[in-house]
């Protein structure tokens, strides 16, 4: 069972919980819609799996999974469209720093974004394992990989930056309509000035067009998403061992979820790759290590 601690040791953790929270963007703050809706779409909202559905409004903080074979497209109240295709995996982040721009977070698959409102508009972030595009206007497409990111900017103007596995940011450059970049880490950026010959073939097809507007089809179906179960380890595990500044905030949102003994179990195997759990998987250890602090002190001022 998880624990419970008391004294410093809980005000200790109280403490953290707190910092994760104020880390973590506005959760519930609706953004958007889901316009398109094929096949098994997952929502994982707090900490409970729903099956969602076109109509359905989306929320910071909601995470989105895709069939192989299914997509997911949804339309943001700013005018960014973002369509989910081939087992995509998404994050919806929320403004991320101090200039308010949204994001996203992506995991596998395929994305096609686009803006019907450029005009003024902040930059929109799409944070991939290994780079970052922001735009405010652009229209591209992403081959989204665990170890690699492919990028074509379709029209419009985009910034790259390359991120490390930790999340930090390193060398960044302006991209134009028709740049193709393939980001891998330990590998030098490789630039053309047109996709791949496997990247065209191997885009969804519906790629080659322009996005469709859905949204005033969708707000005349309005739906609520279907509850299914507690979220399990598996269905979150990939924002759970994301980047450290995606995943830190993810703890406060599912420590309750450690009280399951399954969840628990997984959290512990898998310990090196988010090791921010460790002081609410085993409190006691802090407890201990302050206890001794503390000891340590009174002994050096007798």
């Amino acid at each position: 069972m998880l624990g419970h601690p008391r004294g410093p040791g809980r005000t200790r953790l109280r403490i953290a919980a707190l910092l994760f929270f104020a880390s973590a963007p506005a959760l519930g703050q609706t953004v958007g819609t889901l316009t398109v809706a094929e096949g098994r779409i997952e929502l994982v909202r707090g900490t409970t799996t729903y099956a969602a559905a076109q109509g359905v409004t989306l929320q910071n903080g909601d995470m989105l999974a895709t069939e192989p074979k299914g997509q997911a497209q949804i339309e943001f109240d700013d005018g960014t469209i973002l369509n989910l295709s081939r087992g995509s995996r998404a994050l919806l982040l929320g403004p991320q720093s101090a200039s308010g721009e949204a994001g996203v977070a992506l995991y596998a698959g395929w994305v096609k974004f686009s803006r019907t409102k450029a005009a003024k508009a902040k930059p929109y972030r799409y944070l991939m394992p290994a780079a970052r595009v922001s735009t405010a206007g652009a229209t591209g497409v992403l081959r989204v990989g665990e170890d690699s990111s492919e990028i074509f900017i379709e029209s419009g103007a985009a910034r790259f930056v390359e991120l490390s596995k930790g999340g930090t940011s390193g060398a960044g450059r302006d991209v134009k309509g028709s740049e193709y970049l393939v980001r891998r880490p330990g590998q030098a950026l490789a630039a053309s000035p047109r996709p791949s010959a496997d990247f065209i073939k191997s885009m969804p097809g519906y790629f080659r067009d322009d996005l469709p507007v859905f949204i005033s089809r969708a707000k005349g179906r309005k739906a609520e998403p279907a509850r299914e179960h507690e979220a399990t380890y598996a269905e979150v595990e990939v924002w759970l061992k994301a980047s450290a500044p995606i995943r830190k905030p993810l703890v406060a949102r599912f420590q309750s979820r450690a009280k399951d003994s399954q969840f628990r179990s997984k959290l512990i195997e898998n310990l090196a790759q988010h090791p921010e759990w460790d002081p609410i998987l085993f409190p006691e250890k802090y407890e201990k290590k302050e206890e001794a602090q503390k000891a340590g002190k009174a002994d050096k001022a007798q």
